[in-house]
Order: C-alpha cells, then structure tokens, then sequence
C-alpha cells in the first residue's frame, strides 16, 4: 500500500531540505541543545519515527521554503511526535495558539480574542 501525501507542489519542493546534510547536522545540534526532551511536554525523546516520543525538530515559525528561516537554529525547538503532530501543527493550521494566561485570556497576540 502507498502512502498518500497531501502536500501540495510547493511544499514537495522544499520537503528536499529535510534530506540535506546540513539538515541532519542541525537536527542533531537542535536535539543536543535541548537535552534531547520536547520543549512542550518534557518527555525524554527517543529515535524511529513511530513512537509518540520520537524526536522531531520543529520549526516554531512556518519556513514556507524560506531557506534561511529554514535553517535558523533559533527558529528551531525539540519536540516529541506527539506534540508536534497534535497541538504544534494544529496551531500552524490555526494560525494561533490556545494557551491561556493565568487570567484565562489567551496569550498569543495573533489570537482573535487579542485583536
């Protein structure tokens, strides 16, 4: 059976980037820097790609091909498949964040609610 891939065009183009050796080089460092633990939920990571707590590294901000946002370590967190699968790309989706504040207001300034 063949996996389908929802991707559209442009994002098979820059999905190339993910199999350069600078790439994996600065996954590792990434990986390193964080203690090999997700930044959001703070479990210990593991390596294979099917485990909820495999490790991926996350672009916080979307690189939409950008090659140097792409490659920006400070634009780069660990995360584990569970979180980066669930609320990190539902908030890429969204376009914003769901955390609140402890006054029960969202945080993220590009929540509706804060605009």
């Amino acid at each position: 059976m063949t996996r389908l891939d929802h991707r559209s065009p442009e994002a098979a183009r820059y999905r190339k980037l993910y199999k350069t050796r600078e790439w994996a080089a600065l996954r590792k460092l990434v990986l390193t820097r964080d203690g090999y633990r997700c930044k959001l939920c703070g479990v210990v990571l593991t390596s294979g790609r099917k485990s909820a707590r495999s490790a991926v590294v996350h672009h916080k901000e979307a690189h939409k091909g950008n090659h140097s946002l792409f490659f920006d370590q400070g634009n780069l967190e660990a995360s584990c498949k569970r979180c980066h699968d669930g609320v990190l790309q539902s908030e890429e989706v969204r376009g914003y964040s769901l955390v609140k504040g402890e006054n029960g207001w969202p945080t993220d300034p590009k929540h509706p609610a804060n605009r």
